[in-house]
Parts: structure tokens; C-alpha cells; sequence
């Protein structure tokens, strides 16, 4: 009996257990950590059988002695023993009861990188492997944060760098017409003589040297024409692609704040009468066609749009004053009393030009009184 708890002891007193994995290849921290799980679980379950085992065997060899030993009044050590035997945490192969603080310790809070399946395993381990677990994963991201803000440092040289370059071919280019047409005033100067093929086939065979000069100095014109058309059909291909990137930002514009106009029907036929309006003002078809594609540019001060950013003026103000509330028409209070009758206007008017015409005796009172009470009678 003691040998065989002694021999347990032995084995359970070891710190380290060296495990190996199926592959070549080397183990991730998530992978080695789920392979100590999987290993330690096992572990334990193997562990536990037998312990189990072994406490049957002892019960079934000891039970003569432990009936004598309850006759001799040893069963309260016993029971005692039991006690502490029945509180003692289990341990698996490579555990040691320094290890248990540490396992009642709280966990770390896993790496917040890894997925909801992996924080779970992660809280499952050991405080240690958490540690070592958790110190890999830190490490690897402030190595990870480095390398990116390294690289964006070198992306800000490079820019940099970039800006500058551009700038000096930009002058560069600009300089190239400067060159062009002085390189032309030194040849024509030099070479004035020189006008036509026949001179220049008279100067090849009379002046073979001067030949050869007028020969290089026209190399260098023809090369830097070339480097101007080079330099020109760029410009025009990053003025190209520089419009058709302004047209796409304007267009989504547009189409966010003109709403109403979302409906290809709808669209087409506003683009309709904006173009008759546009001709109304005075523009061409190939004006609107060149302004419409970036052809040709257009100022404020071209009286046309003007005209434009009047119209503009006066529809908002319209729509201003139609928005805001008008003042409804009140009806005139009228006094206490009788309505009047509804022909009294006439009927005093015939009184009073029966009164003229009895003072007067005039025909013109006396066409007033038949025009009065004619139009007293339609009422």
C-alpha cells in the first residue's frame, strides 16, 4: 500500500509533460492551445479511471483490517482520513497542488482579436498557458502595428518624394516651348542662307563642316518636338481623365439633390427643355455640345449666364413668397341694425335727378333721370 501511493506520488510531483502534435508543420497559438485542452481533458478522464480502479482494489484488500481496526476504535482517524481524501481537489498527470491558486485566480481576458469559439477555449486554460498565450498575441500585434506604421511612413517619403518629381516635370514641360522656339531662332540665324532643299544640297557638298552643324542643330530641334508632342498628348490624356472624374463626382451630385429628376423619362425630357431654354438665350448646338463634354469653358461674366442667374433669382424668389403665408381677406364689419334695401343706391340717385330735372327743366337732367332709373330697373 505505501509503495504503491509512493509510486503515485512520484508521478504526480512532475511539472513538465512534453506533448506532440500529428503534422509537420508548426503550431499556431490558437492550435496549440486547443491541443492542450483536447490533451488535458484526456488526461484527466484517464486519471480519474484510475483513481477509481485503484480505491476498489485497496477497498476489497483492506476491508479485514478496517473491521478490526472499527473493533479497536480507530474509526474516527479513518473516517477523518476519508474526510480529507474527499476534498482533495483532483489532479491530473502533470498538475501539482501549487497549480491550484493559480487556477482559482481569475482568468485574463482573452485577445480580443479572436473569435467568440476561440475566447471561450481561452478561458478553459490554465492561468499560465493564458499568460503565455496572451504575452504571443500582444507581441505579435505591436509587432504588426509597427510594420504598418513603418509603412506608412514610407508611404508619406514616397508621396513626398512624388510631389517633387511631379513638380519638376511639370516645369520642365513648360520650359520645353521655350527651348523649342530658341533653338529655332539660333538655327534660323546661323543658317539663314539655308531656305530650301537646293540650299541645303549646295551646303552638303560646298561646306561639309557647316553641314554637320546644321545637321546636329536640327537633330536637337527634332528631339525636343518630340518630347513636346510626348509632353502634350499626356496633358491631354490626364485632362481627360481629370474631367471624366469631375463629370462622375457632378452627375452623383446632381442626381442627390435632384431628386425629382431620378426617372430616366423625367430626366431626358427636363434635359429637352433645358436645352431649348439654353438656345432661347443664345447658345449653339456645338457650344452645348463643347461645354456639355469639357471642351470649352464658359464665365460668369458671359452675359448669357447672367441671364441665367437671373431667372434663377426671380423662380427662387417666387417659390419663396409662395411658401410663406398670405394674409386671408377679412370681410368689412357692418353696423347694427337693418340691411339697406338693396336697390337704395338707385333709388337715390332717381330721387336726387327727379329734384334737378323739376329745378332745371334741363334735357341733359332728363336723359340722367331715364339712364337712372332704367339701370335702377335691371337690378
Amino acid at each position: 500500500m505505501d509503495e504503491t501511493q509512493a509510486g503515485s506520488d512520484s508521478t504526480v510531483q512532475t511539472d513538465i509533460v512534453e506533448r506532440t502534435a500529428a503534422g509537420d508543420a508548426p503550431l499556431t497559438p490558437r492550435e496549440a492551445a486547443r491541443s492542450l485542452a483536447d490533451t488535458r481533458a484526456k488526461d484527466r478522464a484517464g486519471a480519474e479511471r484510475a483513481r477509481d480502479e485503484d480505491d476498489n482494489g485497496e477497498a476489497r484488500d483492506d476491508a479485514p483490517g478496517r473491521r478490526g481496526a472499527e473493533r479497536d476504535g480507530g474509526t474516527a482517524d479513518q473516517e477523518s482520513s476519508a474526510q480529507a481524501d474527499d476534498t482533495a481537489p483532483d489532479k491530473g498527470p502533470g498538475e501539482t497542488q501549487a497549480a491550484d491558486p493559480a487556477q482559482q485566480a481569475p482568468s485574463i481576458e482573452p485577445p480580443r482579436s479572436w473569435t467568440k469559439e476561440d475566447k471561450e477555449l481561452f478561458k478553459g486554460l490554465p492561468r499560465a498557458t493564458q499568460e503565455r498565450l496572451a504575452e504571443r498575441e500582444r507581441s505579435r500585434e505591436s509587432d504588426f502595428l509597427r510594420r504598418q506604421n513603418e509603412a506608412a511612413e514610407k508611404t508619406k517619403g514616397l508621396t513626398a518624394k512624388e510631389q517633387a518629381a511631379e513638380q519638376l516635370r511639370v516645369h520642365y514641360e513648360q520650359a520645353l516651348p521655350v527651348l523649342l522656339q530658341a533653338l529655332q531662332e539660333q538655327q534660323a540665324g546661323a543658317f539663314a542662307d539655308v531656305q530650301s532643299v537646293a540650299d541645303l544640297d549646295r551646303l552638303a557638298r560646298e561646306d561639309w563642316p557647316r553641314y554637320v552643324q546644321w545637321d546636329a542643330q536640327q537633330k536637337k530641334i527634332n528631339a525636343v518636338q518630340q518630347q513636346v508632342q510626348a509632353a502634350l498628348q499626356r496633358q491631354a490624356v490626364e485632362r481627360t481623365q481629370r474631367w471624366q472624374t469631375f463629370a462622375a463626382d457632378e452627375d452623383a451630385k446632381f442626381a442627390e439633390k435632384a431628386s425629382e429628376l431620378a426617372d430616366h423619362d423625367a430626366k431626358l425630357k427636363a434635359a429637352s427643355v433645358a436645352a431649348e431654354m439654353l438656345k432661347e438665350m443664345g447658345f449653339s448646338d456645338a457650344e452645348l455640345g463643347a461645354l456639355w463634354s469639357g471642351q470649352r469653358d464658359v464665365s460668369l461674366r458671359d452675359h448669357r449666364i447672367q441671364l441665367l442667374i437671373r431667372d434663377g433669382v426671380r423662380y427662387r424668389e417666387a417659390q419663396k413668397a409662395a411658401r410663406s403665408p398670405q394674409p386671408k381677406p377679412v370681410p368689412q364689419v357692418q353696423r347694427p341694425g337693418p340691411a339697406p334695401a338693396r336697390n337704395a343706391d338707385a333709388d337715390g340717385r332717381v330721387k336726387d335727378l327727379t329734384e334737378r330735372l323739376n329745378a332745371t327743366g334741363n334735357v341733359r337732367d332728363a336723359a340722367a333721370l331715364l339712364a337712372a332709373r332704367r339701370a335702377a330697373q335691371r337690378r
